[in-house]
Formats: C-alpha cells, sequence, structure tokens
C-alpha cells in the first residue's frame, strides 16, 4: 500500500503546479503590484528612498490578505474536488489508505504554497527592498497552517466545501469583532470559532523581531490540528464516493 501512496507522489506534485502553483504565482504577483506600485511610484516622486520601516509596513500589509487569498485556492476542494469529478474512482482502484493519501497532498500542496512565497518574497526583495525572509515565510506558514486543518475537515465533509469555509472566516471576523471581548456566553462563543484575531500579533512580531509569542502559536495550530485529526476520521470512517 505505501508503494502505491508513492506512486501518487508526482502526480500529487504535478496537480499542485498545475491547478494552484501558478494560480497562486500570478495573484501574488499582480495583488503585490496594485498595493506596492503606488507606494513605489509616490515615494520616487518625492525623491525619498523607501526606508526599512515603511519596507517591513508595506511587506505586512501585502503578507497578511495575501496568506489568506493564497491558503484559501490552495486548500480549497482538496478532498471534495476529488468527490465532485469521481476521481476518486481511478485514485482508489489500487488499495490505498484514504487518510494517508489526502495527509500526504496536504504535505505536497502546504511545501509547494511555501516555495511560490519565497518566489514572491524574492520579488519583493529585488523590486521592492531587501528583507529578512525567515519572519514573512514563517508567518505565511502559519496562516496555511492554522487555516489548514479546518479546510481540511471541511472538505471531507462537504462537497463546496469553499462555501462553508468561506462562511467560516466570515463568521469567525465577526463574532471576534462583535464578542472577541465580551464576558459570560458571548465570550465563550467567540472562543469557539477559530483564533485567527491573534495572527495579526503573530505576524507583526515575526516580520519586526523575528518572535513569535507561544500562547499564540499553540492556540492556532492547536486548534487546526483537532479539526485536521477529525478530518481523518471522517475519511477512514465515511466513503468517499
Amino acid at each position: 500500500m505505501s508503494g502505491n501512496l508513492g506512486r501518487y507522489l508526482i502526480w500529487q506534485c504535478r496537480d499542485f503546479v498545475r491547478e494552484r502553483g501558478i494560480a497562486v504565482l500570478l495573484i501574488g504577483v499582480v495583488f503585490g503590484m496594485t498595493v506596492i506600485a503606488p507606494m513605489k511610484m509616490a515615494a520616487a516622486a518625492s525623491a525619498t528612498p523607501m526606508s526599512d520601516r515603511m519596507a517591513r509596513q508595506l511587506l505586512m500589509i501585502v503578507l497578511m490578505q495575501l496568506s489568506f487569498i493564497a491558503s484559501f485556492i490552495v486548500l480549497n476542494g482538496l478532498v471534495s474536488n476529488d468527490r465532485k469529478t469521481g476521481y476518486y474512482r481511478f485514485l482508489f482502484s489500487k488499495p490505498v489508505s484514504l487518510p494517508a493519501y489526502y495527509t500526504q497532498a496536504f504535505g505536497v500542496y502546504f511545501l509547494g504554497y511555501l516555495v511560490v512565497f519565497a518566489l514572491l518574497l524574492a520579488l519583493f526583495v529585488v523590486f521592492v527592498s531587501p528583507v529578512q525572509p525567515f519572519g514573512p515565510l514563517a508567518f505565511a506558514a502559519i496562516v496555511f497552517l492554522s487555516l489548514g486543518g479546518i479546510a481540511f475537515f471541511i472538505s471531507s465533509l462537504f462537497r463546496r466545501d469553499w462555501v462553508v469555509l468561506g462562511g467560516v472566516l466570515a463568521g469567525s471576523q465577526i463574532i471576534s469583532s462583535v464578542w472577541g471581548e465580551a464576558p459570560g456566553i458571548r465570550g465563550v462563543i467567540a472562543r469557539l470559532f477559530p483564533p485567527f484575531g491573534r495572527l495579526g500579533d503573530v505576524m507583526e512580531g515575526l516580520v519586526n523581531r523575528g518572535t513569535v509569542e507561544p500562547q499564540s502559536l499553540v492556540w492556532l495550530l492547536g486548534y487546526s490540528a483537532v479539526f485536521f485529526v477529525g478530518g481523518l476520521i471522517v475519511l477512514r470512517r465515511r466513503p468517499i464516493g
């Protein structure tokens, strides 16, 4: 069974590049240009070189939004696409563990996502300003992993997973902004939603200081890990067709 799983690795890499990687790279370039180009033009018009502080602030503006967009694109349909298209009949015609197959796909997509972000950071360094790559790349990885387990669980349950995932993201933002600091039952309800509100502090710490608060990291990754395990249980117990 492990041999069959290994043979699928090259197909998963190819699928990532063709269906997700190129799209994320192009969107990242276009999105970055729409935000960065006006700032560069303003700096050129005033004959004022961009300081390191301004470059980091600009990077954080792009990074927060683009990491969510890219993660959403990469994770969309991770399991549900095979169910909707009927590809599962071909994929699992040989003895392959569903949880193992989709765990491997998750890992491949995560590594591919990091490669794309490394390329985008290289473009930022070349065309905007030199920055330390570790912090921004680590933050992009944390966003993917924080969202990844939730997306994996939703995709294992629903055919139109992008709708449900979008609703979860929107709902968590609304509840967090309205009830995030509320006492009593409202505060408890707010804490049941994904703790994405902690990502702002995580990004600021990683990009500016190269450090991250352990408590925020545990909350973000631990919450996602619980749902990832839930997705594996669903795949083990529920027929994919």
